[in-house]
């Protein structure tokens, strides 16, 4: 039985060896109980989807810091708090980092609101100026 077993190894590595196609069936592994340990049908499976980021959630939250000084000036804080937004709100389906997301996206809803409302009191307060 043994002298079998070797033979029949001996075999399989010279059909390695060789240029042939060597496929092995699964009648080859009917003697190994652990065969289906080995061999999972979910571990064929790849995930080719995109990996999420949490990236865009934190730069949202940066800018949103970054536009708490900026509405001073509303020519630096109204393009910075309208893309810390955006990018907040886009980033808000990602499952990994939808806090952040979310909380960068208010900051910089609340920094917007004060950025336009500097920008239209500086306007009033020029018009004012410029007549007298």
């Amino acid at each position: 039985m043994l002298k079998d077993e070797n033979s029949k190894d001996l075999q399989e590595l010279n059909l390695l060896d060789s240029d042939d196609k060597f496929v092995i069936s699964d009648e080859d592994y009917e003697d190994y109980d652990d065969y289906d340990e080995f061999f999972d049908e979910e571990d064929d499976v790849l995930d080719f989807s995109k990996p999420e980021s949490s990236a865009g959630s934190w730069t949202s939250l940066v800018l949103g810091i970054i536009s708490s000084l900026g509405w001073f000036m509303p020519i630096i804080g109204l393009p910075v708090t309208i893309v810390g937004t955006v990018l907040g709100a886009i980033n808000m389906k990602s499952r990994k980092s939808r806090g952040v997301a979310i909380a960068g996206f208010v900051v910089n809803v609340v920094f917007l609101c004060a950025t336009i409302a500097k920008g239209i009191v500086d306007i009033v307060m020029y018009a004012k100026r410029r007549n007298k």
